[in-house]
């Protein structure tokens, strides 16, 4: 096994045996990225395994290279650790063996010599929480009844928790495990929008922190995708040339997105309006600088359509890699604050809140939250542009306004100048750079050119809805 982890995913063609036919035929199914577990010395946790097994059958996701599959292979890694170093069988655990377990996971430092604590209470909750999970399976497989459970070995009960969804006249109730030894939640960290001056920031790094023309451009794509769509991540990760090229074609550019975390894990689609320029630039990064790579690696006939693209490889980035991307510039940013990939989210949904709040000037949230439950046609497109399912779960935000119907147009068109001229902006303070970079003044200006043509037909498309 490679480094600390004690799991390996299964290939991408790995099926699973599901049932035998009458006439003997073997059903299967894709089972691929599962996390399949060993111990610390390479030894096979087969009880572990069933239990990955059964979460599978559970419908889990495994998208992304094992999805939450591999986040509850993480969390009982750390009690397999645990049992292995102090040499204890899985179903020989006691009570005060998982306390002290927990109390471990509490009381370990991060290894970078900063003395902060290496989880916070909602993380050991996490852990403890799929551990248990982990050991009622193990009980089950010794067909113990008093291994897990009120009056078991390890002393745990199942709790309910009713969960108020505004908006609604009913509650959720959701089931989870406690044990006397878990900590009390922590409060949960609102994660801020990212601001102007970080954003700018992590362009200029761009840069210095490019080793090829090709990385260089794709870093400015990628930030470019992040904030005028405000997509997560792994939709950023899974727009496609295709898509691109469509929304190219159209008078008015609709960019069609993957829109993920929909009930049962089966990814929906949205589109949402883009400025012609924008486009423009992701069609040149495509004819350009894309086409080079693919051609040098994969080769066309290879190409699996996907607009950001590994340079050595030439397929598909993963979502975890714009992360990391954005580490990188926060790095050669001297940035101190949290930068993350959604913090670009809640940027888009919040400017987008904020001009409809300027624009009707509520008094107070209540009445902002009151005119937006009884404004459909607005809930609808807000809803499209930023792919929440429930518009209850854009509360978090609080900045929510509401769009009379007498005013639709002239609001989305307040809304959509503010963003073309953002857009437009920093595609100028992008040419700048790239004429430092070495480029010619002749393609700077073309491509200049292009955005200014862009940007004006965009402009047009919009003074017409308006005159309507």
């Amino acid at each position: 096994m490679k480094g600390d982890k004690l799991y390996k995913l299964t290939n991408p063609d790995f099926k699973a045996f599901i049932y035998l036919g009458k006439n003997g035929r073997i059903g299967t199914a894709p089972a691929d990225n599962i996390p399949m577990i060993r111990w610390p010395d390479g030894r096979w946790c087969w009880l572990a395994n069933i239990h990955m097994q059964e979460l599978y059958g559970r419908g889990l996701s495994r998208k992304d290279r094992g999805g939450t599959l591999l986040v509850y292979a993480t969390n009982i890694s750390a009690l397999i650790r645990y049992c292995f170093r102090n040499r204890i069988d899985l179903i020989d655990l006691t009570d005060n063996e998982f306390t002290l377990f927990i109390k471990t996971l509490l009381g370990e430092r991060r290894s970078d010599g900063s003395g902060a604590m290496a989880r916070d209470a909602n993380a050991v909750l996490a852990i403890g929480r799929n551990c248990i999970d982990f050991l009622a399976c193990v009980g089950k497989f010794y067909d113990d009844d008093n291994f897990v459970g009120p009056k078991g070995r390890i002393i745990v009960e199942r709790k309910r928790c009713a969960i108020q969804v505004e908006g609604m006249n009913k509650k959720i109730f959701r089931i989870y495990w406690h044990h006397n030894s878990f900590p009390k939640p922590d409060p949960k960290k609102k994660r801020l929008p990212i601001n102007t001056e970080t954003l700018e920031k992590l362009r200029e790094a761009v840069l210095p922190a490019s080793r090829s023309i090709y990385l260089r451009k794709r870093r400015y794509v990628m930030i470019k995708l992040l904030e005028i769509t405000g997509a997560r991540r792994d939709e950023v990760a899974s727009l496609t040339v295709k898509s691109v090229r469509e929304a190219a074609r159209m008078e008015e550019p609709m960019l069609e997105l993957i829109t993920v975390k929909q009930p049962g894990g089966i990814d929906d689609k949205r589109t949402i309006p883009i400025a012609r320029h924008d486009i423009e630039f992701l069609v040149e990064f495509i004819d350009k600088n894309r086409r080079q790579i693919i051609k040098r690696t994969c080769g066309i006939s290879n190409d699996d359509g996907f607009l950001l693209i590994s340079e050595t490889t030439g397929k598909r980035l993963r979502p975890n890699t714009i992360t990391q991307e954005i580490s990188i510039l926060c790095t050669q940013a001297g940035i101190k604050v949290k930068a993350c990939p959604h913090m670009f989210r809640h940027r888009f949904v919040t400017k987008l809140f904020v001009a409809l709040i300027e624009q009707h000037r509520f008094e107070n949230e209540d009445d902002f939250r009151r005119a937006l439950l009884d404004g459909l046609t607005f809930k609808q497109q807000l809803q499209q542009w930023t792919g929440h399912k429930s518009i209850n779960s854009v509360d978090i935000y609080l900045h929510m306004a509401f769009e009379e119907a007498a005013n639709y147009k002239k609001t989305y068109n307040i809304v959509s100048v503010a963003r073309l001229m953002e857009s437009f902006s920093t595609s100028i303070r992008q040419i700048k750079t790239e004429l430092s970079a070495g480029t010619t003044t002749i393609e700077a200006v073309m491509q200049l050119e292009k955005f200014i043509d862009a940007a004006l037909m965009d402009i047009e498309h919009m003074s017409a809805n308006a005159a309507q």
